[in-house]
C-alpha cells in the first residue's frame, strides 16, 4: 500500500493530467496556417487552459498534500464519472482509454491521500 501511495501522488498526478491536457488542448487546434482565434476549436482550448489546466498547476504548486489530493479527487472525480457514462453511452472507443486512465488515476491518488477521516464527531442532540 505504501508503495502505491507513493507511486500515487496527487501533485505529480495533478501535473500529468495538466500536461497531457494541455498537449489534447494545443496539438489539435495547431495548423499550417497558424491558429485563427475565430475558430470554435481555439476557443475551447482557451476554455480548457483557463478553466482546467491552470487550476491543476496552481493546486499542485500553491497547496498542501492533503488540500491537493481532495481537490484532485473533487475535480477528477466527476470527470472519470463523465468518461465512464460517455462510454456506456456511445460505446467503447479507444481514444477513451488514456483520459479514462489519467483522470481515474488522479481521482484515485486524491482518495488515497485525502485523509477523509477528521476525526469530528457529531454532536449529541
Amino acid at each position: 500500500m505504501d508503495q502505491l501511495k507513493k507511486i500515487l501522488n496527487p501533485k505529480i498526478w495533478l501535473l500529468v493530467v495538466a500536461i497531457g491536457h494541455t498537449l489534447a488542448t494545443i496539438l489539435p487546434v495547431l495548423s499550417e496556417n497558424g491558429l485563427d482565434m475565430g475558430e470554435t476549436e481555439v476557443e475551447y482550448a482557451v476554455w480548457r487552459i483557463v478553466s482546467m489546466i491552470i487550476p491543476m498547476v496552481f493546486i499542485a504548486l500553491t497547496f498542501t498534500k492533503e488540500i491537493q489530493a481532495k481537490l484532485a479527487t473533487v475535480i477528477a472525480g466527476p470527470v472519470w464519472v463523465l468518461f465512464a457514462v460517455w462510454i456506456v453511452m456511445d460505446g467503447f472507443e479507444t481514444m477513451f482509454i488514456p483520459p479514462l486512465v489519467l483522470w481515474g488515476l488522479l481521482a484515485l491518488s486524491g482518495v488515497l491521500h485525502g485523509n477523509w477521516q477528521t476525526g469530528e464527531i457529531a454532536p449529541a442532540e
